[in-house]
């Protein structure tokens, strides 16, 4: 069967030859030898672990930190706005840049950039400032769109190629390596919260614990807070501990991907620009016909409104902040 999508063929490293990318049509003649075919799949497979890998490093702290926004940095709203600008410039971006830019330079250098841009994203934290910390975020967010697309990008070509290689179908290897990748997205919220329990714990004596129902839910008042301390803001040697300990993590995802990532080097095209993100703008709007698409929209929607109102209406209690202030 004729794929509909054609990507070209690339060149494997020093293997010289050609590897069966997203829409290789029919038998490789030298995948009968079956060192090559193993070389091949061991190629995809590690390539696949390092992505993931630098996943995990990178978003360990971004997600930690953004499930502390509302409290680490409450001053002012600050760290709220801060999310705001982040996902308001995401969805532009989703709309606009991801396949003029990862036409242009490539998943590789989209990844790269998206994980050195959450650099100094996290790096803003260390200091409460307006105009840092909002540069950052949107930033952060404007690159968030195409990031998110090279990420699904390169698992989905990795998954295809290593496929090829092999008897089974296309729809198991791509749920494996999908699999993988989001056994590493889970991490990130478990070990992101082990790293923030020690560094915002360190040198504070444990307190009995005690439990006001009377004052839980819509009856909290954040004027009346005297018994649970873990909503005030961390000290300055807390921040830095805590958001020097996610930076180190982030700033060495970005080295290892730099150094051992492989690029697809099939994914670069001539003459993107403005007329392919006029047309990818139309193309999602034309999508909008399809009722299949209209229900994930509902969906996607559904899961959006969930993720702040678990992180800070619900957790934080923080319509009560607002009709306080």
């Amino acid at each position: 069967m004729i794929n509909e999508h054609k990507l070209p063929n690339v060149a494997l490293g020093d293997l010289g030859l050609a590897n069966p990318s997203i829409n290789a049509n029919g038998e490789c003649p030298y995948l009968a030898d079956k060192t090559i075919t193993k070389k091949l799949r061991r190629n995809h497979v590690w390539n696949m672990f390092v992505f993931s890998f630098c996943y995990f490093l990178t978003y360990t702290g971004f997600w930690s930190l953004a499930n502390l926004q509302s409290t680490m940095n409450a001053e002012g709203g600050l760290g709220d706005y801060s999310q705001a600008a982040i996902y308001i410039c995401s969805m532009l971006s989703s709309l606009f840049l991801p396949k003029a830019l990862i036409e242009k330079w490539g998943c590789k250098n989209i990844l790269v950039a998206g994980s050195l841009i959450c650099c100094l994203y996290i790096g803003s934290n260390m200091y409460l400032r307006w105009d840092f910390m909002m540069s950052a975020s949107i930033l952060y967010g404007l690159i968030n769109g195409p990031f998110v697309s090279a990420q699904t990008f390169y698992v989905d070509e990795m998954a295809t190629r290593f496929q090829s290689t092999i008897s089974e179908n296309l729809e198991f290897i791509m749920a494996a390596f999908f699999g993988m990748f989001m056994f590493f997205s889970e991490n990130t919220q478990v070990w992101g919260n082990v790293i923030a329990y020690y560094a915002l714990s360190s040198g504070r004596p444990l307190k009995e614990n005690t439990t006001l129902t009377s004052q839980c839910g819509a009856n909290f008042s954040p004027l009346t807070n005297d018994t649970n301390k873990n909503l005030d803001p961390p000290t300055e040697k807390e921040r830095f501990i805590l958001t020097g300990a996610y930076l180190s993590m982030s700033l060495l995802s970005v080295v290892i991907m730099a150094v051992f990532l492989e690029p697809l080097k099939n994914d670069l095209k001539e003459g993107s620009g403005c007329r392919t993100m006029v047309e990818r703008f139309v193309s999602a709007f034309k999508q909008l016909k399809n009722p299949h698409q209209m229900l994930l929209v509902f969906i996607s929607i559904y899961i959006g409104m969930e993720g702040p109102f678990y992180g800070n209406e619900f957790t934080e209690v923080r319509q009560e902040y607002f009709q306080w202030n």
